[in-house]
């Protein structure tokens, strides 16, 4: 979880739901080593998150965010970066990397950090250009917050691939958990009990006794991403699967070839 969405909405708003998220990375900065945010969702569920883990070394990675990093080529942006983790181990390797977030003092944490090019924006308000590979980390197709916003995304998505490049994101399926199923357009959704797709979940961030407003955060699952994905004419692999349902996909417009060294489709040997 580090970035909004917010399909639009302005920092105010963004700052919201997600100022909690930005008090608790600027407290571990400042030397909070034991910070942590508390994480509340409407399935009932509860969790502390150190924040240490949005400041992980790159020996810390799950072996499915290496997998990614492997992936990634060529100009990088890194959408949601958080704490940049993820954007400072691709530099280390020779990439640039341009980090976005959405709160300005969440860009000022990047930029001291040591990351070169960090900017503002969102999913849905990216800086201007083509990036050979676009990386959304850390539940990254959360970031379009519902399946709407995944169309909506999936359909602008040529404005920030450039030819021959990639979108690299994980995600969870929720499936195990609904409780209904319903054709619509085509495709087989799983549901919740109020009816709606099992991954579209709300949830509070909450730092030192302040909670943030309710978002939205999408997990979805990979038939679903497949279906929409190729109805929005890309092409899209599963590289690697992690716990729990979690899964790392990467899209392609269709018909272009990955490159040689990187073989498409599942990489579940890793």
């Amino acid at each position: 979880m580090k970035d909004s969405g917010l399909d639009g909405g302005s920092v105010a708003d963004a700052r919201a739901c997600w100022g909690p998220h930005a008090r608790a990375l600027l407290s571990f900065e400042s030397g909070d080593e034991q910070a942590t945010i508390t994480v509340v969702d409407d399935l009932g569920d509860s969790d502390a998150l150190p924040v240490s883990w949005f400041f992980r070394d790159p020996d810390d990675f799950p072996e499915m965010e290496r997998v990614a990093l492997d992936l990634c080529r060529d100009r990088i942006l890194d959408l949601g970066a958080g704490a940049g983790c993820h954007a400072l181990a691709l530099q280390e390797r020779g990439h640039r990397v341009c980090a976005v977030e959405i709160l300005p003092e969440l860009v000022e944490l990047l930029r001291r950090r040591g990351v070169v090019d960090a900017r503002a924006g969102s999913v849905f308000d990216p800086p201007a250009g083509r990036w050979d590979t676009v990386l959304m980390l850390m539940n990254g197709w959360g970031l379009p917050e519902t399946l709407s916003g995944l169309e909506r995304f999936l359909a602008g998505l040529d404005q920030i691939v450039a030819p021959g490049g990639r979108l690299i994101a994980d995600s969870t399926d929720m499936r195990s958990i609904a409780t209904d199923w319903r054709r619509e357009d085509g495709i087989r959704l799983a549901l919740r009990d109020d009816g709606r797709y099992v991954g579209e979940i709300q949830f509070q961030l909450e730092f030192e006794g302040e909670r943030g407003d309710p978002f939205s955060q999408l997990y979805v699952d990979p038939d679903t991403l497949s279906a929409l994905a190729r109805r929005a004419g890309w092409e899209i692999a599963i590289e690697a699967h992690g716990p729990n349902g979690a899964y790392l996909s990467s899209l392609r417009r269709s018909g272009v070839r990955a490159p040689a060294d990187v073989p498409s489709g599942t990489r579940e040997e890793r």
